[in-house]
C-alpha cells in the first residue's frame, strides 16, 4: 500500500508543478488603461496593432500600422487618403499611394515608445486592433488619456483580467 500512496503523491505533485508552470507562463498582451479602467488583448511578439483615428487638422481618417518592439511599440507606417496627413509626421520619406490611400513608411531612427499615450477625443474616432480584436475607445473609456502598452503577463492573470 506504502508504495502505492507513494506513486499518488508523485502524481499529484507533477500535476500540481505542471499546472503552476502552466498557469506562471508569460503570455504577450497588450493593455489599454485609463488608471481607473483597463482592456487587455493578446498581442502576439509578431503580430499587427492598428491604430486608427480621425486626424483634426484634416478631417480624415489615418491609419498607423504599430509593431511591437522589445518591451514597447513602434510606427512601421502611416497610410491615409489625404498625403497632407501622412506629411505631417515630418519624416524624409516619400510617401506612394496604392488603393486610394497614401502610405508611408517610418525611418529606422523612429523611436520605440515602452508607452503609446492617446488622448480620447469629442468625436471619438479611435480604435486599436489585431487580427482577433477591436476596441472603439471611447465607447470603452470616455474622454480621457489612456497609455498602451506591451506586456507580458502570468497566463492565468491573462486569462483572469478576459485577455481577447
Amino acid at each position: 500500500m506504502s508504495g502505492r500512496n507513494n506513486a499518488f503523491v508523485a502524481l499529484g505533485a507533477a500535476i500540481v508543478t505542471v499546472a503552476g508552470v502552466a498557469l506562471a507562463t508569460p503570455v504577450s498582451v497588450l493593455t489599454v488603461s485609463d488608471g481607473a479602467t483597463e482592456f487587455v488583448g493578446t498581442l502576439d511578439p509578431e503580430e499587427a496593432l492598428h491604430y486608427s483615428y480621425r486626424q483634426s487638422i484634416y478631417q480624415v481618417t489615418v491609419f498607423e500600422d504599430l509593431a511591437r518592439q522589445g518591451t514597447g511599440l513602434r510606427i512601421q507606417r502611416v497610410r491615409s487618403s489625404d498625403i497632407r496627413s501622412i506629411e505631417y509626421f515630418g519624416w524624409r520619406g516619400e510617401p506612394t499611394q496604392s488603393e486610394g490611400l497614401w502610405t508611408e513608411a517610418s525611418p529606422p531612427t523612429v523611436a520605440v515608445d515602452s508607452a503609446l499615450v492617446i488622448r480620447i477625443t469629442p468625436a471619438g474616432e479611435q480604435a486599436l486592433s489585431t487580427s482577433r480584436w477591436r476596441i472603439e475607445l471611447k465607447p470603452r473609456f470616455g474622454e480621457t488619456v489612456v497609455r498602451v502598452r506591451a506586456e507580458d503577463r502570468p497566463w492565468v492573470l491573462a486569462l483572469l483580467e478576459g485577455a481577447r
